[in-house]
């Protein structure tokens, strides 16, 4: 018997969903929620296929039921939305992050014990075969202990991104809920937590990340911060390093070196086909694929845990240390700073780009270092962060 999903939200990412799913035979798409349906490019073919569109999630679930509700609104609704169809029957895929503020994890943590149900958390590459295969491998030992894990993502976006919603760039809505839109908690947010999810004990595990410091810049007109470097260390002083911004002049990575005992895991998507590939200490080579061959690899296992029972790699619970890292960067002082006016320039495609901010973060990630600890010029001192501490009360460290 088909399993029946509903989507909420339509547009935006939720756009990549619905035509996804609008090319599915395996699925009764019961409905979506949407407020603004005639923003979707995709409206009259949803309507051609007889596919009810509902403003409220209360309306859906009074005429209908959903075995998984794919949730792919602003970060700020996703609490709430999910919530509310995991306590009318639904398992969830919620797009990443779970939320921006620690205090909805109870909310959680009640809505799965009284549901019954899951909750997925879409953070792309947990979902994958590379990475599973991979997290497997470091799990049994092959690779020996963790050395050093660092990331590199430039990724310019340009002023239309940042004014696409009312959301963006915000650390709150008007009524008050926590945004914290940034590089490290949106676009780029995947590859911080990859480095979390490879070093998990379990399956839908993440490391613990005791403490960390960060240099946060803005170039463009936010509240947050679209330019960042992070380092960051687990309870076993394993050291993680992550790069990101939206304001370089040109696109690079996501690449990443993850440094163990025994061997080394490297990956570029520019490079060798995109394929992650491992080396270990006595010569041995093993590649696991490209992690960024199909974004919506998650969608495709979720529907197929609806039947199968197979366990959810990326739950709600896996999802919570990246959480723990946005909380710890955004406590107290801790806030983007902006780039001096004089290094940076519009590019002719309207990007807001920083003078030679990709070179700098190129040799900040072949060094390891931070930008002020190879003293560019408009750098700041990193901040200092306990993550413990952003954990709310009760949440197991």
């Amino acid at each position: 018997m088909k399993k029946a999903v509903v989507l909420i939200g339509m547009n935006g990412y939720g756009e990549h969903y619905l035509k996804a799913l609008l090319q599915r035979e395996d699925i009764v798409f019961a409905g979506i929620v949407e407020i603004h349906p005639e923003k979707s490019p995709l409206l009259q073919l949803v309507k051609q296929q007889g596919i009810p569109i509902y403003t409220r999630m209360d309306a859906f679930y009074q005429q209908k039921q959903a075995d998984l509700a794919i949730i792919a609104t602003p970060i700020h609704l996703h609490t709430e939305q999910a919530i509310f169809a995991l306590r009318h029957g639904s398992n969830v895929l919620c797009e990443k992050p779970i939320f921006a503020d620690m205090r909805d994890k109870k909310k959680w943590d009640e809505a799965i014990l009284e549901s019954g149900k899951w909750a997925a958390i879409g953070f792309n590459w947990s979902f994958t075969a590379p990475i599973l295969e991979l997290k497997e491998d470091i799990l049994n030992g092959i690779y020996g202990k963790p050395k050093q894990l660092k990331t590199l993502v430039l990724w310019p976006r340009d002023e239309a991104y940042f004014s696409r919603s009312a959301w963006a760039g915000k650390l709150k809505a008007q009524d008050g809920r926590l945004i914290r839109d940034s590089v490290a908690n949106n676009a780029a947010a995947h590859f911080i937590h990859n480095m979390l999810y490879m070093l998990g004990q379990e399956q839908q595990e993440t490391v613990c990340i005791k403490s960390l410091e960060a240099e946060l810049y803005r170039a463009n007109e936010v509240e947050t911060f679209d330019t960042c470097a992070i380092r960051m260390y687990t309870d076993e002083e394993c050291e993680l390093l992550f790069y990101g911004s939206h304001a370089t002049g040109t696109e690079q990575g996501p690449q990443f070196q993850y440094n163990f005992e025994k061997g080394c895991i490297v990956y570029d998507c520019n490079l060798d086909q995109g394929i992650i590939t491992a080396c270990t200490e006595n010569g041995q080579e093993k590649v696991y694929g490209n992690p960024q061959a199909n974004h919506l690899d998650k969608l495709d296992y979720c529907i197929a845990a609806l039947t199968d029972g197979r366990e959810i790699p990326c739950t709600y619970e896996t999802a919570l240390g990246h959480a723990a890292i946005i909380e710890a960067l955004h406590q107290d002082t801790l806030a983007g700073q902006p780039f001096p006016d004089e290094v940076i320039r519009k590019t002719e495609t309207n990007i807001r780009a920083v003078m030679d901010l990709d070179q700098t973060l190129n040799t900040c990630y072949r060094s390891g270092k931070l930008p002020y600890e190879l003293q560019v010029t408009w750098s700041k001192p990193a901040i200092q962060a306990d993550v413990i501490s952003a954990l709310p009360k009760g949440t197991p460290e």
